[in-house]
Protein backbone atom coordinates (compact mmCIF):
# COMPACT_ATOMS: atom_id res chain seq x y z
CA UNK A 1 0.00 0.00 0.00
CA UNK A 2 1.05 3.61 -0.58
CA UNK A 3 2.48 5.37 2.47
CA UNK A 4 4.32 8.61 3.28
CA UNK A 5 7.37 7.83 5.36
CA UNK A 6 10.25 9.39 7.22
CA UNK A 7 12.66 7.00 5.58
CA UNK A 8 15.99 8.53 6.58
CA UNK A 9 17.29 10.62 9.50
CA UNK A 10 17.62 13.83 7.46
CA UNK A 11 15.45 16.64 6.12
CA UNK A 12 12.68 15.38 3.84
CA UNK A 13 9.72 13.02 3.54
CA UNK A 14 9.40 10.16 1.06
CA UNK A 15 6.73 7.88 -0.39
CA UNK A 16 7.06 4.15 0.08
CA UNK A 17 5.32 0.90 -0.76
CA UNK A 18 4.39 -0.82 2.51
CA UNK A 19 2.84 -4.26 3.06
CA UNK A 20 -0.94 -3.92 3.10
CA UNK A 21 -2.36 -4.29 6.60
CA UNK A 22 -5.02 -6.99 6.74
CA UNK A 23 -5.92 -8.51 10.11
CA UNK A 24 -6.19 -6.18 13.13
CA UNK A 25 -5.01 -7.33 16.53
CA UNK A 26 -7.18 -7.86 19.59
CA UNK A 27 -9.00 -4.65 20.49
CA UNK A 28 -7.87 -3.02 17.24
CA UNK A 29 -9.53 -1.95 13.99
CA UNK A 30 -8.26 -1.28 10.48
CA UNK A 31 -9.28 2.05 9.01
CA UNK A 32 -9.05 2.84 5.30
CA UNK A 33 -7.89 6.45 5.21
CA UNK A 34 -10.06 8.95 3.31
CA UNK A 35 -8.17 12.13 4.12
CA UNK A 36 -5.40 13.27 6.45
CA UNK A 37 -4.17 16.68 7.57
CA UNK A 38 -0.51 17.71 7.56
CA UNK A 39 0.28 18.78 11.12
CA UNK A 40 2.96 21.06 12.51
CA UNK A 41 4.41 17.92 14.10
CA UNK A 42 4.72 16.35 10.64
CA UNK A 43 6.50 19.51 9.52
CA UNK A 44 8.93 19.22 12.45
CA UNK A 45 9.62 15.66 11.29
CA UNK A 46 10.05 16.85 7.70
CA UNK A 47 12.60 19.47 8.83
CA UNK A 48 14.32 16.93 11.12
CA UNK A 49 14.89 19.46 13.90
CA UNK A 50 16.21 18.80 17.39
CA UNK A 51 12.87 17.59 18.74
CA UNK A 52 12.07 15.18 15.91
CA UNK A 53 15.59 13.80 15.57
CA UNK A 54 15.52 12.92 19.26
CA UNK A 55 12.08 11.26 19.08
CA UNK A 56 11.50 9.56 15.71
CA UNK A 57 12.90 6.16 14.83
CA UNK A 58 13.28 5.83 11.07
CA UNK A 59 11.76 4.46 8.94
CA UNK A 60 8.36 5.62 10.22
CA UNK A 61 5.05 6.16 8.43
CA UNK A 62 3.98 9.58 9.71
CA UNK A 63 0.63 11.37 10.02
CA UNK A 64 -1.94 11.41 12.80
CA UNK A 65 -4.80 13.71 11.71
CA UNK A 66 -7.24 11.67 9.63
CA UNK A 67 -10.72 10.41 8.82
CA UNK A 68 -11.49 7.04 7.28
CA UNK A 69 -13.82 4.05 7.17
CA UNK A 70 -13.47 0.86 9.18
CA UNK A 71 -12.42 -2.02 6.93
CA UNK A 72 -11.70 -4.76 9.50
CA UNK A 73 -12.50 -5.33 13.17
CA UNK A 74 -10.36 -7.30 15.60
CA UNK A 75 -11.42 -9.56 18.45
CA UNK A 76 -13.02 -8.06 21.57
CA UNK A 77 -14.23 -4.95 19.71
CA UNK A 78 -17.88 -3.97 19.99
CA UNK A 79 -19.94 -0.93 19.03
CA UNK A 80 -18.42 -0.51 15.56
CA UNK A 81 -19.20 -1.88 12.12
CA UNK A 82 -17.51 -2.25 8.75
CA UNK A 83 -17.84 0.89 6.64
CA UNK A 84 -18.38 3.21 9.59
CA UNK A 85 -16.70 6.62 9.22
CA UNK A 86 -14.34 7.47 12.07
CA UNK A 87 -11.54 9.73 13.19
CA UNK A 88 -9.30 8.86 16.13
CA UNK A 89 -7.40 10.30 19.06
CA UNK A 90 -3.75 9.88 18.09
CA UNK A 91 -2.41 9.56 21.65
CA UNK A 92 -2.52 5.94 22.77
CA UNK A 93 -2.28 5.93 26.55
CA UNK A 94 -1.73 3.03 28.94
CA UNK A 95 -5.07 3.46 30.74
CA UNK A 96 -3.60 2.17 34.01
CA UNK A 97 -1.35 4.86 35.49
CA UNK A 98 -2.35 7.54 38.00
CA UNK A 99 -2.60 10.18 35.28
CA UNK A 100 -4.93 8.04 33.19
CA UNK A 101 -7.09 7.27 36.21
CA UNK A 102 -7.38 10.89 37.34
CA UNK A 103 -8.69 12.43 34.11
CA UNK A 104 -5.26 13.31 32.68
CA UNK A 105 -4.92 10.62 30.03
CA UNK A 106 -3.57 13.18 27.54
CA UNK A 107 -0.33 13.44 29.54
CA UNK A 108 0.12 9.74 30.31
CA UNK A 109 3.88 9.17 30.54
CA UNK A 110 3.56 5.91 28.59
CA UNK A 111 1.71 7.50 25.67
CA UNK A 112 2.54 6.42 22.14
CA UNK A 113 1.51 8.69 19.27
CA UNK A 114 0.55 7.31 15.88
CA UNK A 115 2.80 8.71 13.20
CA UNK A 116 5.46 9.44 15.80
CA UNK A 117 6.03 6.33 17.91
CA UNK A 118 4.09 3.81 15.80
CA UNK A 119 2.98 3.71 12.13
CA UNK A 120 0.68 6.59 11.28
CA UNK A 121 -2.19 7.61 9.05
CA UNK A 122 -0.35 8.89 5.96
CA UNK A 123 -1.13 5.55 4.34
CA UNK A 124 -3.99 3.81 2.62
CA UNK A 125 -4.75 1.93 5.84
CA UNK A 126 -3.93 2.39 9.52
CA UNK A 127 -4.43 0.16 12.58
CA UNK A 128 -6.01 1.95 15.56
CA UNK A 129 -7.15 0.81 19.03
CA UNK A 130 -10.94 0.74 19.03
CA UNK A 131 -10.89 2.68 22.30
CA UNK A 132 -9.34 5.64 20.43
CA UNK A 133 -11.95 5.85 17.67
CA UNK A 134 -14.37 8.75 17.27
CA UNK A 135 -17.58 8.23 15.30
CA UNK A 136 -18.02 11.10 12.85
CA UNK A 137 -21.54 12.54 12.39
CA UNK A 138 -22.81 12.50 8.80
CA UNK A 139 -23.16 16.31 8.85
CA UNK A 140 -19.39 16.79 9.18
CA UNK A 141 -17.64 16.57 5.78
CA UNK A 142 -14.44 14.62 5.25
CA UNK A 143 -12.27 17.74 4.89
CA UNK A 144 -13.36 18.83 8.38
CA UNK A 145 -13.33 15.40 10.00
CA UNK A 146 -9.70 15.01 8.89
CA UNK A 147 -8.69 17.89 11.20
CA UNK A 148 -10.45 16.99 14.45
CA UNK A 149 -6.99 16.66 16.00
CA UNK A 150 -5.59 20.19 15.41
CA UNK A 151 -8.91 21.84 16.17
CA UNK A 152 -8.79 19.79 19.36
CA UNK A 153 -5.37 21.25 20.17
CA UNK A 154 -6.76 24.74 19.71
CA UNK A 155 -9.90 23.93 21.70
CA UNK A 156 -7.87 22.44 24.57
CA UNK A 157 -5.63 25.50 24.69
CA UNK A 158 -8.49 28.02 24.55
CA UNK A 159 -10.64 26.30 27.16
CA UNK A 160 -7.72 25.64 29.51
CA UNK A 161 -6.69 29.30 29.36
CA UNK A 162 -10.25 30.45 30.17
CA UNK A 163 -10.61 33.20 27.58
CA UNK A 164 -14.21 34.31 28.22
CA UNK A 165 -14.43 38.10 28.78
CA UNK A 166 -10.65 38.43 28.57
CA UNK A 167 -8.30 40.10 26.07
CA UNK A 168 -6.53 37.38 24.09
CA UNK A 169 -3.31 37.52 22.06
CA UNK A 170 -2.53 34.61 19.76
CA UNK A 171 1.15 34.37 18.84
CA UNK A 172 1.39 32.58 15.51
CA UNK A 173 -1.11 32.51 12.66
CA UNK A 174 -0.58 28.95 11.51
CA UNK A 175 -3.55 26.56 11.36
CA UNK A 176 -3.81 25.99 15.13
CA UNK A 177 -3.49 29.72 15.80
CA UNK A 178 -6.21 30.41 13.24
CA UNK A 179 -8.49 27.76 14.74
CA UNK A 180 -7.76 29.22 18.18
CA UNK A 181 -8.80 32.68 17.01
CA UNK A 182 -12.14 31.38 15.78
CA UNK A 183 -12.72 29.36 18.95
CA UNK A 184 -11.74 32.24 21.26
CA UNK A 185 -14.28 34.49 19.55
CA UNK A 186 -16.93 31.77 19.85
CA UNK A 187 -16.11 31.45 23.57
CA UNK A 188 -16.73 35.12 24.26
CA UNK A 189 -13.25 36.64 24.46
CA UNK A 190 -13.43 40.40 25.00
CA UNK A 191 -10.89 40.93 22.20
CA UNK A 192 -8.84 38.63 19.99
CA UNK A 193 -5.53 39.75 18.47
CA UNK A 194 -3.38 37.61 16.16
CA UNK A 195 0.34 38.23 15.78
CA UNK A 196 1.75 36.83 12.53
CA UNK A 197 4.66 38.05 10.34
CA UNK A 198 3.75 36.03 7.22
CA UNK A 199 1.50 38.07 4.92
CA UNK A 200 -0.40 35.09 3.51
CA UNK A 201 -1.27 33.74 6.94
CA UNK A 202 -2.06 37.24 8.22
CA UNK A 203 -4.58 37.53 5.38
CA UNK A 204 -6.20 34.25 6.49
CA UNK A 205 -6.36 35.57 10.05
CA UNK A 206 -8.08 38.78 8.90
CA UNK A 207 -10.70 36.67 7.12
CA UNK A 208 -11.72 35.32 10.55
CA UNK A 209 -12.43 38.92 11.66
CA UNK A 210 -10.48 39.18 14.91
CA UNK A 211 -10.10 42.60 16.54
CA UNK A 212 -6.50 42.94 15.39
CA UNK A 213 -3.99 41.23 13.11
CA UNK A 214 -0.51 42.62 13.57
CA UNK A 215 2.98 41.94 12.26
CA UNK A 216 5.40 41.53 15.19
CA UNK A 217 8.12 43.13 13.06
CA UNK A 218 6.21 46.39 12.70
CA UNK A 219 7.48 49.14 15.02
CA UNK A 220 3.94 49.92 16.20
CA UNK A 221 3.09 46.28 17.04
CA UNK A 222 3.21 46.75 20.81
CA UNK A 223 1.26 50.00 20.82
CA UNK A 224 -1.49 48.52 18.66
CA UNK A 225 -1.89 45.53 20.99
CA UNK A 226 -1.99 47.86 24.00
CA UNK A 227 -4.67 49.97 22.28
CA UNK A 228 -6.89 46.92 21.75
CA UNK A 229 -6.40 45.76 25.35
CA UNK A 230 -7.09 49.09 27.05
CA UNK A 231 -3.43 49.77 27.74
CA UNK A 232 -2.97 46.76 30.03
CA UNK A 233 -1.79 44.14 27.61
CA UNK A 234 -3.47 40.80 26.96
CA UNK A 235 -4.95 38.82 29.86
CA UNK A 236 -4.38 35.60 27.91
CA UNK A 237 -1.52 34.74 25.54
CA UNK A 238 -1.87 31.64 23.37
CA UNK A 239 1.63 30.82 22.08
CA UNK A 240 1.51 28.50 19.08
CA UNK A 241 4.56 29.61 17.10
CA UNK A 242 7.24 27.76 19.06
CA UNK A 243 9.46 30.79 18.49
CA UNK A 244 11.55 31.78 21.51
CA UNK A 245 11.86 35.44 20.49
CA UNK A 246 8.09 35.69 20.02
CA UNK A 247 7.47 34.06 23.41
CA UNK A 248 9.78 36.49 25.18
CA UNK A 249 8.09 39.46 23.50
CA UNK A 250 4.65 38.10 24.47
CA UNK A 251 5.72 37.77 28.11
CA UNK A 252 6.88 41.39 28.00
CA UNK A 253 3.52 42.67 26.77
CA UNK A 254 1.28 40.33 28.81
CA UNK A 255 -0.73 41.99 31.56
CA UNK A 256 0.30 41.31 35.16
CA UNK A 257 -1.37 38.09 36.27
CA UNK A 258 -1.92 36.96 32.70
CA UNK A 259 -2.26 33.35 31.63
CA UNK A 260 0.25 32.25 28.99
CA UNK A 261 -0.57 28.92 27.34
CA UNK A 262 2.28 27.25 25.45
CA UNK A 263 1.42 24.83 22.67
CA UNK A 264 4.02 25.57 19.97
CA UNK A 265 6.96 23.16 20.00
CA UNK A 266 10.31 24.99 19.86
CA UNK A 267 12.97 23.53 17.60
CA UNK A 268 15.40 23.62 20.56
CA UNK A 269 15.88 25.14 24.04
CA UNK A 270 14.38 28.58 24.75
CA UNK A 271 15.94 31.04 27.21
CA UNK A 272 13.56 33.02 29.47
CA UNK A 273 14.01 35.59 32.21
CA UNK A 274 11.74 33.71 34.60
CA UNK A 275 12.33 36.13 37.45
CA UNK A 276 11.51 39.33 35.61
CA UNK A 277 9.02 38.12 33.02
CA UNK A 278 7.13 35.43 34.92
CA UNK A 279 7.64 35.45 38.70
CA UNK A 280 7.51 39.20 39.34
CA UNK A 281 4.55 39.64 36.99
CA UNK A 282 2.60 36.77 38.51
CA UNK A 283 2.28 35.08 35.12
CA UNK A 284 0.62 31.66 34.98
CA UNK A 285 2.39 29.41 32.47
CA UNK A 286 0.42 26.47 31.06
CA UNK A 287 1.92 23.71 28.98
CA UNK A 288 -0.75 22.37 26.61
CA UNK A 289 -0.44 19.10 24.76
CA UNK A 290 -2.94 17.01 22.87
CA UNK A 291 -6.60 16.96 23.81
CA UNK A 292 -8.48 16.01 26.96
CA UNK A 293 -9.80 12.55 26.25
CA UNK A 294 -12.55 12.79 25.39
CA UNK A 295 -14.04 16.02 26.69
CA UNK A 296 -12.25 18.06 24.01
CA UNK A 297 -13.63 15.84 21.24
CA UNK A 298 -17.22 16.58 22.26
CA UNK A 299 -16.39 20.29 22.29
CA UNK A 300 -14.79 20.13 18.84
CA UNK A 301 -17.70 18.20 17.36
CA UNK A 302 -20.13 20.85 18.61
CA UNK A 303 -17.93 23.63 17.22
CA UNK A 304 -17.64 21.92 13.83
CA UNK A 305 -21.38 21.42 13.51
CA UNK A 306 -22.10 25.08 14.29
CA UNK A 307 -19.19 26.77 12.47
CA UNK A 308 -18.39 24.93 9.22
CA UNK A 309 -17.68 28.18 7.35
CA UNK A 310 -14.88 29.06 9.80
CA UNK A 311 -13.18 25.71 9.27
CA UNK A 312 -13.27 26.20 5.50
CA UNK A 313 -11.48 29.53 5.94
CA UNK A 314 -8.56 27.69 7.57
CA UNK A 315 -8.45 24.56 5.36
CA UNK A 316 -6.91 26.19 2.29
CA UNK A 317 -5.60 23.23 0.27
CA UNK A 318 -6.85 19.71 -0.46
CA UNK A 319 -4.19 17.83 -2.44
CA UNK A 320 -3.93 14.30 -3.81
CA UNK A 321 -1.92 12.28 -1.31
CA UNK A 322 0.74 11.55 -3.91
CA UNK A 323 1.36 15.32 -4.09
CA UNK A 324 2.41 15.40 -0.43
CA UNK A 325 5.71 17.10 -1.31
CA UNK A 326 3.72 20.10 -2.56
CA UNK A 327 1.91 20.21 0.77
CA UNK A 328 5.15 20.30 2.75
CA UNK A 329 6.55 22.92 0.38
CA UNK A 330 3.48 25.11 0.98
CA UNK A 331 4.12 24.80 4.70
CA UNK A 332 7.81 25.54 4.22
CA UNK A 333 6.86 28.68 2.27
CA UNK A 334 4.18 29.72 4.78
CA UNK A 335 1.79 29.88 1.82
CA UNK A 336 -1.13 27.95 3.28
CA UNK A 337 -3.46 27.41 6.18
CA UNK A 338 -4.29 23.77 6.86
CA UNK A 339 -3.34 21.31 4.12
CA UNK A 340 -5.40 18.12 3.78
CA UNK A 341 -4.21 15.13 1.74
CA UNK A 342 -6.83 13.17 -0.21
CA UNK A 343 -6.07 9.44 -0.02
CA UNK A 344 -9.10 8.50 -2.10
CA UNK A 345 -7.36 9.55 -5.30
CA UNK A 346 -5.22 6.44 -4.82
CA UNK A 347 -8.38 4.35 -5.07
CA UNK A 348 -11.54 6.16 -6.03
CA UNK A 349 -13.62 9.18 -5.11
CA UNK A 350 -12.71 12.61 -3.78
CA UNK A 351 -12.74 14.24 -0.36
CA UNK A 352 -16.01 16.00 0.39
Amino acid sequence: MFAITKAKPERGIWSSDQPTLTTPGRGMVMVDVIAAGICGTDYHIFRWDQWSSGRIRTPMTIGHEFVGRISAIGEDVSGYEIGQRVSAECHIACGQCMLCRTGNTHICEKTEIIGVDRPGAFAERVEIPASNLWKVPDAIPDRHAAVFDPIGNAMHMVTTAEVTSRDVLIVGGGPIGLFAAAIAKAHGARSVSVQEPNQARAALAKDLEPDLVVNPRDPDCTSRILDVTGGRGPDVVLEVSGNGVALNAALDIAAPGATVALLGIPGGPVELDLGGKVVMKGIRLLGVTGRRMYETWFQVEAFMLKNPELIDKVVTHILPARDFEQGFQLMDDGACGKVVLDFQDIGQGEVA
